[in-house]
């Protein structure tokens, strides 16, 4: 089933890469025509570093949207806390947008793929990582091979981040079928 126009849930890592690279303003054009949504869980993880909240703080309402989480919801609520019970290690951020994807049939955007992918899969949720977005972003021409080389050096070195073993550079790189995206 291919989605349309999706709501993609951001959570704080695919943030923070893009943050350290100066380039959290082409999120929203890499991942067009879906919107890309902030859960307030996924916020207060990304504002507990000062210079990623002001950089996050730009964007909403310019590409970004900030959500609450709908604790309105019971569904959606116990969800939450059933994951919470499950997989107490699982940081509340990624906890929320697994949640309210489940229930509201949108995309996560995560690079934490050990904790939510067994659960997406479970739930049938479309879930993306950084390197996911960096090839959308070469296949829409928006960045090339190089851009993505030096975002992917640039997010290990300042953010430690861990992306699949040996993808220093994204041709190490195979993506997984994006036709959803």
């Amino acid at each position: 089933m291919e989605k349309q126009n999706s709501l993609i849930l951001l959570d704080s890592d695919v943030i923070s890469h893009f943050i350290t690279n100066q380039v959290l303003t082409d999120l929203p054009r890499i991942l067009a025509p879906h919107s890309c949504v902030v859960l307030d869980y996924v916020y207060n993880e990304v504002s507990r570093h000062t210079f990623r909240k002001a950089f996050l703080d730009s964007m909403i309402g310019k590409g970004l949207e900030k959500w609450d989480f709908p604790n309105n919801n019971e569904i959606v609520k116990r969800e939450f806390a059933l994951i919470r019970k499950l997989n107490p290690i699982i940081g509340d951020g990624e906890r929320a947008c697994m949640a309210v994807a489940k229930y509201g049939n949108n995309i996560i955007a995560s690079s934490n793929f050990r904790d939510i992918a067994p659960y997406c899969k479970a739930n049938n949720i479309h879930y993306l990582g950084t390197l996911d977005i960096l090839i959308i972003a070469c296949n829409k021409g928006i960045y090339d091979e190089a851009k993505c080389d030096h975002f992917i050096s640039e997010a290990i070195k300042i953010n430690n981040a861990r992306f699949p073993k040996g993808v220093t550079q994204i041709k190490f790189y195979q993506a997984p079928d994006l036709s959803f995206i």
